[in-house]
């Protein structure tokens, strides 16, 4: 097996390459959703944790509900998006190193 520095220097992917493989659509989209769910978890437990005062007991639980439940759909998104981009990002470098070592003979 070669060392990880041999593998980078004989790599076909450049600078270019690579930027354009960032901005493709897929991927653009797992960082869109990354980046929504980690603007909604910490709005949904701010609404969460908080409670104003003066409010009546009702309009309190529904505002804690309705955090919860902001802050759960955002770890999803978050979650979702990174582990869709990492899932990406080793599957499209198997198949380019399939393509660049061609079929093995044991």
């Amino acid at each position: 097996m070669s060392s990880p520095e041999d593998t980078l220097r004989h790599s076909p992917v450049d600078f270019e390459t690579a930027v354009a493989y960032a901005l493709h659509p897929e991927m653009r989209r797992l960082l869109i959703i990354y980046a929504v769910g980690s603007l909604l978890v910490p709005l949904g437990l701010g609404s969460f944790a908080s409670r104003p005062l003066f409010t009546p007991l009702l309009s309190g639980l529904i505002q804690q509900i309705v955090g919860l439940a902001i802050a759960v759909a955002g770890a999803l998104l978050l979650f979702a998006g990174l582990v869709g981009a990492a899932f990406k990002v080793v599957t499209d470098a198997n198949v380019l190193a399939a393509e660049t070592t061609g079929p093995r003979s044991q």
